[in-house]
Order: C-alpha cells, then sequence, then structure tokens
C-alpha cells in the first residue's frame, strides 16, 4: 500500500530474491505510482513536508508564539511516563519536532543506554511508560504548550485526548507524582490533578503505597478575631476563650522591615503588606486553620504556628501575593491547604509585575516624631490645632490614655493622650506593677483601638511633648467617654474642664458611679455618702425659672431657654444680626474657622443667620459641625454658609443652657422606647412656657422638675412624672436631692407611679420587670 501510494520506495534486493513474487508485486507497484506521479514520485514540491527535527531559533519566542494555543499533534515517541517526543502541526503546514514533558507531574525515570551515565528505572517506571504508550504512541493529540523547561530546549505542556487527561489518569494510578515546579502553568489549574494525587494517596496504589496521612489536631480549626498585626505575614489573633495567638501565613513570606535611623527614608514593601493585612483583618472575625507547625530556629526561638487565615471566602495569604506583596515558600512537606493557589498567585504578580515585582522602585517612607521633644511638638500644635479633627491610625497603645499614632497624611507620628481623663497605670517594664484595673483599662482600650483608624482633636501638650485632646471611634465613639462609662478611668477636673466635651465626660463617669463600674466598685459606701451628704438640718432652697425647651437631643436630655429680659435681647439681636448679613461680604478667603469659636451661621432650614460654635471641621466635604449657642440645635453645614460673628453681637450670653430631667432616668433614642420617649416628651413641652425647678447645678448642666402651669400647679404633676407614669422612665434616687429627706414625699410619687406602670405593662415594662436595677443607674 505504501509503496503504490507513492510513500515509500523498493530498497534494493539481492539476486538470490529475484524471482519472488512479492518483490515482483513491489516493483510493479512502484512503477504504477511512478507513472500516476504519486508521493515521492510526484513532478511538483507542493507534497513534500517541511519538518523541523530540532528547534530552530530561541525557544522562548516560539512559546510566546504558541503559547496557550492547543496545536495538533503526533506522538511519536515515549521517553517515560511524563515525557514524549511529540510533531507538531504549525500554522503554516510546517512540522515541529520537540521533547515534551507534561506539565504539572513527574513519572518515575527510565534512563538506559546513555554514555558514561549508568542506567536508571525507578519503581513503577515500565509500568507508566507502558500505560502512556499504550494510549497515546503514534494518536493524534492535541498539545498546548505552557512553559519552557530550564534546558532551553524542551518544552512543558499538557496533552488533549478525547478519551481524558493522561496526566490526571497518571497520577490517579499511582504511576506519576504532582510536580510543583510546574503545576501552576497548567492549563485548567491544578486542582484536579491535586484530586486525582489525594484520591491515589488514600487507595495506597504503587508510588503512594507506603504513604502515610498526617493526622489533625482537634484544635486546627477554629474561629478567631483579629487582635493586631504584627508583619506583612504574621498576626495575632483571640479565639471564643478570650486567648491570643501568635500566627504566620503559611508558605509566604513578606518583605523584611528595615529599621528606619534617624532622618532617613526606607524604600521597602513591608509597610503595605503590613497596612494590607490591617485594613482587611484587624477587628475581623476570621476563620484559621493551622496548617503546620514549625520548629524554633535561630531566627524564631519559638515554634511558631503557621495557618491559612480567610475573611469570608477570600485567603488574605493569596491576595497578598497577588499584590505582589508577599513571595511564596516553596516546600515539600509544610504546605498551606491553598499551596497550589499561592504558587499561580505569585506567577501572575510576577507577569503583571505587581508589587516587588515592578521594575519601579520600591515606595519611601519617611515618619517625623511630632513628640520627639517639648519644643518641636509645640511647632505641630497650632497646625493640628487649626485642622480640626485629624484621621489617624493607633500605632500602639502603651496604657489606656496613652497611645502612639500615625498621621499618615502628615507623614509623622506622635504621642497622644486623652485629655480630661485619669486612667490607671498598667505595668510597663518586666517587675513593674499595674495599678487596680489598670490591665483591665489597656486591654479595654486595645480591643477598640490597636491599629484602627480613628479620628483625634488637639488641645494642648504635655511637658514630655505629648499631644493631649479627645479621641474618636467610628466618628461618633468618644475614647475618654467610653472609659469613664466603664469605670476605667476618673475625671481629671482641670482638663476635663478646658474640653468642649466636658458634659458627656462628667455624664459618662456618673454613670460609672452609679453602676458601681470597676474602679469605683471598690469604694467605701460610706465615703462615698459622706462625700455627697447634703446637710439635712437646713430647708431646701430652689430655684424657679421660667423655661421654653428649645432643642430634644432625647426624652431626658434637653435644651432650654430662660424666658427673661435676655430672651427679648435676643430677638432684638437676631433681626440687627440678619440685617447686617444682608449688607455685609463674604468671610475673607484667609478665614478659617477654628473649632469652638463663635461664628454666624446660616441655618438649613430656614436660611436665617444665627450664632453658632463650631464643633469640628469637615475637611473632606467642605464642612463644619456647628451647635447653635442659643438654641442647643446642631447640624453639619457647608463652609459657605459660616462666617465670622461680627464683635457687637458676641456681648449677649447665649441662650440655650443644657438640662437633664430631674429624678428619673428616659431611655436614649438608640435604646428600646428611646424614640416612644423623646415623641412624648417633645408633646408634653412643645410650645410651652414651662416652669423649671433647679434641683442641682452639675458642670454646666442643670437638673430640672418641669412643670406646665396650665395645666396643673400640683407639685405631684409634673411632666417628669408624666414620663414615668406612661412607663416610658424609671426612677433614679441617688442624687444627693432624692435622697434629700424633704424631697421623700415626691419620690415616693414618683415610686408609685412606677409601680402603676409595671402593672398595667406599660411601654417599658410591656415584657415585665426588666428594669429592677434601674434606679441605681443614670443616664
Amino acid at each position: 500500500m505504501l509503496v503504490r501510494e507513492g510513500w515509500a520506495d523498493v530498497r534494493e534486493i539481492r539476486a538470490s530474491d529475484a524471482e519472488n513474487v512479492d518483490v515482483e508485486a513491489l516493483y510493479s507497484y512502484k512503477a504504477e505510482a511512478q507513472a500516476a506521479k504519486r508521493g515521492i514520485w510526484a513532478d511538483s514540491a507542493s507534497g513534500i513536508r517541511k519538518a523541523h527535527y530540532n528547534l530552530e531559533g530561541d525557544a522562548e519566542s516560539f512559546l510566546e508564539k504558541h503559547k496557550g494555543k492547543p496545536l495538533q499533534a503526533i506522538i511519536e515517541s515515549i521517553r517515560d511516563g511524563s515525557t514524549v517526543r511529540a510533531c507538531l502541526t504549525l500554522p503554516n503546514d510546517e512540522y515541529q519536532y520537540i521533547t515534551l514533558m507534561i506539565s504539572g507531574i513527574r513519572a518515575p525515570v527510565i534512563r538506559q543506554g546513555v554514555a558514561n551515565t549508568d542506567d536508571l528505572v525507578e519503581p513503577f517506571a515500565e509500568e507508566a511508560k507502558f500505560f502512556v504508550e499504550s494510549r497515546l504512541l503514534q494518536r493524534e493529540v492535541r498539545v498546548i504548550l505552557e512553559m519552557v523547561g530550564q534546558n532551553g530546549n524542551n518544552f512543558f505542556g499538557s496533552i488533549q485526548h478525547p478519551a481524558g487527561n493522561i496526566a490526571e489518569a497518571l497520577v490517579a494510578q499511582g504511576l506519576a507524582k504532582v510536580a510543583d515546579w510546574s503545576i501552576t502553568h497548567v492549563t485548567g489549574g491544578p486542582a484536579a490533578l491535586r484530586a486525582a494525587e489525594r484520591k491515589a494517596q488514600a487507595s495506597k496504589v504503587r508510588l503512594w503505597q507506603a504513604h502515610v496521612e498526617k493526622s489533625k489536631g482537634k484544635d486546627n480549626e477554629f474561629e478567631a478575631t483579629v487582635a493586631r498585626i504584627m508583619t506583612g505575614d504574621t498576626v495575632i489573633v483571640r479565639n471564643s476563650k478570650g486567648q491570643e495567638r501568635k500566627l504566620r501565613l503559611s508558605n509566604i513570606k513578606a518583605p523584611m522591615r528595615l529599621a528606619q535611623q534617624k532622618g532617613v527614608e526606607i524604600a521597602s514593601f513591608d509597610w503595605e503588606a503590613k497596612e494590607f493585612l490591617r485594613k482587611r483583618l484587624i477587628g475581623k472575625n476570621v476563620h484559621v486553620t493551622i496548617d503546620y507547625v514549625k520548629p524554633p530556629s535561630d531566627q524564631f526561638p519559638e515554634s511558631t504556628e503557621c495557618a491559612t487565615i480567610k475573611v469570608g471566602e477570600i485567603n488574605v495569604a493569596e491576595q497578598l501575593v497577588l499584590k505582589g506583596l508577599a513571595d511564596v515558600i516553596k516546600s515539600r512537606d509544610d504546605r498551606s491547604q491553598f499551596y497550589d493557589q499561592l504558587l499561580v498567585a505569585e506567577v501572575k504578580a510576577k507577569e503583571e509585575g505587581k508589587g516587588k515585582h515592578s521594575a519601579k522602585e520600591p515606595p519611601k517612607y519617611k515618619w517625623s516624631d511630632a513628640s520627639e521633644n517639648a519644643a518641636k511638638a509645640k511647632q505641630f500644635l497650632p497646625f493640628f490645632q487649626r485642622g480640626g479633627r485629624t484621621q489617624a491610625i493607633v500605632e500602639y497603645v502603651a496604657n489606656g490614655s496613652r497611645f502612639k499614632l500615625i498621621i499618615p497624611k502628615e507623614n509623622c507620628k506622635m504621642t497622644f493622650v486623652l485629655g480630661g481623663v485619669r486612667c490607671p497605670r498598667a505595668a510597663g517594664r518586666p517587675g513593674e506593677k499595674a495599678e487596680p484595673f489598670g490591665a483591665e483599662a489597656l486591654d479595654f482600650v486595645s480591643r477598640r483601638c490597636q491599629q484602627r483608624e480613628v479620628e483625634i482633636e488637639i488641645e494642648s501638650l504635655d511637658k514630655t511633648g505629648g499631644f493631649i485632646g479627645s479621641m474618636w471611634l467610628n466618628k461618633t465613639e468618644n475614647v475618654a467617654a467610653l472609659l469613664l462609662e466603664e469605670g476605667l478611668a476618673s475625671i481629671h477636673s482641670y482638663s476635663a474642664d478646658q474640653s468642649k466635651h466636658s458634659g458627656l465626660l462628667y455624664s459618662a463617669e456618673r454613670t460609672a458611679k452609679q453602676e458601681r463600674k470597676n474602679i469605683w466598685a471598690n469604694e467605701d459606701p460610706n465615703a462615698v455618702q459622706e462625700e455627697e451628704e447634703v446637710d439635712t438640718s437646713k430647708p431646701i432652697k430652689k430655684e424657679y425659672l421660667d423655661v421654653v425647651v428649645s432643642e430634644i437631643v432625647s426624652g431626658g436630655h434637653f435644651y432650654v431657654q430662660v424666658i427673661n429680659q435676655n430672651i427679648q435681647n435676643l430677638e432684638k439681636m437676631m433681626a440687627d444680626l440678619g440685617i447686617h448679613h444682608k449688607n455685609a461680604s463674604s468671610a475673607p478667603e484667609s478665614w478659617k474657622p477654628r473649632n469652638g469659636e463663635i461664628v454666624s451661621a446660616k441655618f438649613t432650614e430656614d436660611n436665617q443667620w444665627y450664632r453658632a460654635k463650631v464643633i469640628r471641621s469637615v475637611p473632606e466635604s467642605k464642612s463644619v459641625e456647628v451647635i447653635y449657642v442659643d438654641y442647643g440645635n446642631s447640624e453639619t453645614i457647608p463652609l459657605t454658609r459660616v462666617v465670622p460673628l461680627p464683635s457687637q453681637f458676641s456681648s449677649l450670653p447665649q441662650q440655650a443652657q443644657e438640662a437633664v430631667l430631674s429624678y428619673v432616668k428616659v431611655p436614649e433614642l438608640k435604646d428600646d422606647y428611646g424614640v416612644e420617649a423623646a415623641t412624648r416628651f417633645r408633646d408634653l413641652v412643645g410650645g410651652r412656657q414651662l416652669v423649671g425647678v433647679v434641683e442641682q447645678r452639675e458642670h454646666n448642666v442643670m437638673h430640672l422638675t418641669l412643670y406646665d402651669p396650665n395645666v396643673s400647679q400640683d407639685p405631684d404633676r409634673s411632666l417628669n412624672a408624666e414620663l414615668v407614669r406612661d412607663g416610658l422612665a424609671t426612677v433614679f434616687i441617688k442624687s444627693r436631692y432624692a435622697r434629700h429627706p424633704g424631697n421623700q414625699a415626691l419620690v415616693s410619687k414618683f415610686q408609685e407611679s412606677t409601680a402603676l406602670a409595671k402593672r398595667e405593662r406599660l411601654n417599658l415594662f410591656e415584657y415585665g420587670d426588666n428594669t429592677a436595677d434601674d434606679e441605681d443607674s443614670r443616664y
């Protein structure tokens, strides 16, 4: 057949075979092919195949041209189970012979007849070779080139056959193992090969007949909260029992942190890697899987737990590698369960030039220490005071009220101290004794602030260059107030009185004292009573005021205007202020409102001008938060609606006075029935002139018993009592005025109203009496 079709010639034969019938037939077929000009006897050269038995040119260029494209091929020979000789059919009808190693696997070696080299036939090598020969030899397949071999002449690739994937079949039969150095390049990914290998290991077939599964500890998987980011590849997590564990991310290594010298810029990706983890992990609930434990070494004197940490379905180690912020540590035994994904991510990061694989220079960082000394801090102080609230990152918590902060926007760091409070000292150096509740205060703040993004307001300096001020979490939570509410700090009177948040701080401390929390639990009750004892031998002197409620913060917290001559003066001043701004020009371009400054502000609801106090600046939206000092309401408005207050309008005292309801505790808006209480209070006071009895003045806050003179003159019929009767407030009996014998009859009436509301299951008592301890607590 070959001779007749012109694909072969008849070789010269011996004379003794000339009479052979078969030989005569071959010559007859040859003559027929020559006459028909078939195959090799054709006159035209178009039938001649152009084949290249050796690669001409650069292997990398050949790969770049054909990589990832399925090429028609014929398997010409099999060297071993994972190495073949293939003839590729190229798009231009040329043929290229190559040595192809199957990506992602390594079969046992067969080496025979190689000069100056001992023969080697590894166990199951011949069986693996036969397995491939019986399925692929002289078969038409498709080959996908994926990488160039180390010698620069051979190729790695995948072989596609209609009957299936030969690599997966070899691995599943235990005739090959997965090869890490090439598995990342396998078309379709490494998952199928890994699954086939696990199947072979479980069955203990051939190469895996002595395989022993690694035992898994009972605590290898758990849920935890990330407490601290140590480096770009090391974190501390806190489990459900509150225990902390130090973990390294499995099989990756982030750039090393370089020691920063004073005044020297550091070029490194270590900050990016650490920040990447901080933004995605700090304070988050994560799923931890311990992959392996590294024994102690010279670099790490203690054993190290290496783990995979996932937020939802996201593997943070893989994300770090994809960003080019970490390298993958190659290992035969100690491996992450997502080792292949890490290798693939590294290849992708290198190909895309991400992070440390970029040709660009590493980013440079130089943090100026604003608290280096007192003189340097004084230079920074005016700048931070003018800037209002400033974004910061808590780098380190020294104790409950002292921090190390980084200000990324200003490329500086500082020591920061909470103003208005004194916090128990935690143990610092080894052997140093902590003050009572110092450790608890440190833990409380660390859990909430460590490596979190916060906002700070700078008010002053201490003697060592530490900046004193307020710190806010989530823009609304005052850290000093949180400490005070938990009884983990006490008021520092002088500093607190200087703060514009003094009312918030004193209120928080009152709550902790009344609930006997932490530092207040150890106080002698008699000493507390003696400190607050009133002189019962003298009659009560009460102050009566005619008031109008101008702003409601909650059902028990509000602002009032006292009805006197100043109210009439206020009306005239407001009219004059409006006329002034009709004719006045806008604010000077150089003027910027400072925190605490009294300004003229245009109220959004009626577009009228009012006196206001600047609470804070909001630079990102070019606006400021203000409180209208004559009415008590507040809002955030654009800078275009704020101008300096002319001096002639600053002499009149601020008319809005902060107040709380006496004798009672009313839920805040965020609490259950807080909105209902505020609504009921608004119904009681709205548009009415009331009589307010001042029971006590405390830190510029009045404790008022309110009456509507048009409803009743009976002292038992106060608006405070109305809220109690409606089940929207409970009785508070720990204040000095509530304990005075002269007020006991009134307190008894409040308690009777509470009992009635409980029996009728009104509002707070809808589901029974769940406020048994309310009489011992306050706002």
